[in-house]
This record gives C-alpha cells, structure tokens and sequence, in this order.
C-alpha cells in the first residue's frame, strides 16, 4: 500500500543491581510518536486512526505536519550513532520554565518551555511545544534541546 513507518531508537538507562551493570534496553527517542511515509491524503491520513492506539494525526487530517526526507534521515542518523543514547553526557543545564529550542526530529526548530529539567546533565526532559493552539507536553532528549 506504500505505507512506511519509522521510529528512531536510542539506548535507554543502563540499570544498576547487586553491584552488576545490566545494559540498557532500545527505546524510541520521543515517546509516543511514529513517522510515518506516504500519500498526503485525507483518506489515507483518517484510515491510520483506525490502527490500535493512534490517537490523532499530528496537525490533523487536513493538514498533516510534513517532515522533508533530509530532516529524517538526518534525525534517524544522529540517533543511530548515539547522540541520543540515555547515558551520553550533555553539557547543558536547563530549569523549569526556561525556552529552549529543539534541534532534531518532527519537531526540529520548534520553541518549547522546560517542564521536567533533568538534574544529571543526561537522559530526557519533558517540554511544553506550542502545537494546534495549545500546549503539549513531549518527553525529549536533553541532547536534542539548545538554550534560547
């Protein structure tokens, strides 16, 4: 039907027991959100909310939110090579309610407001993104965010 679908994945937290390092699992790199490539058609686009768990369209039927080719593979590449990975150390620290600006992904060059800063400079970050007038939250990568 020419319908494919991609979800970026990145190294979750290696977890710690009885003195053993247990390597982390693969997660998706935002939770809760599939890239999907095909025909922009309304049709089509209302056939996926009959798939088990879709909850809506980003930007809705209509007038889907489009990523171009470039920006996904640009955006699966970078986590293919670990920039995302859980235990990567960033060198950013960013408190609750400061604006910050995401780089990668469905929603590179987006403005969003800190909610759940992450206090050990790695791992993820919850943002409020302006999106379909109002504000959704969305867990990302502390790498994936760049100060305002």
């Amino acid at each position: 039907m020419g319908v494919r679908s991609l979800v970026p994945m990145r190294k979750g937290p290696d977890l710690r027991r009885r003195g053993r390092v247990i390597e982390g699992q693969m997660m998706p790199v935002i939770h809760g959100y599939v890239l999907v490539q095909m025909m922009a058609l309304s049709e089509y686009l209302a056939g996926l909310l009959g798939v088990e768990h879709v909850i809506d369209v980003l930007g809705g039927c209509d007038r889907p939110m489009r990523l171009s080719d470039k920006e996904v593979s640009r955006f699966n590449g970078l986590a293919r090579k670990g920039n995302f990975d859980w235990e990567r150390p960033v060198h950013l620290v960013v408190r609750a309610g400061e604006p910050v600006l995401i780089t990668a992904g469905p929603f590179c060059d987006r403005k969003a407001i800190v909610v759940t800063p992450s206090k050990k400079g790695r791992g993820d970050v919850v943002v409020a993104i302006d999106l379909m007038g109002g504000e959704v939250p969305v867990t990302v990568p502390l790498a994936l965010l760049k100060k305002l």
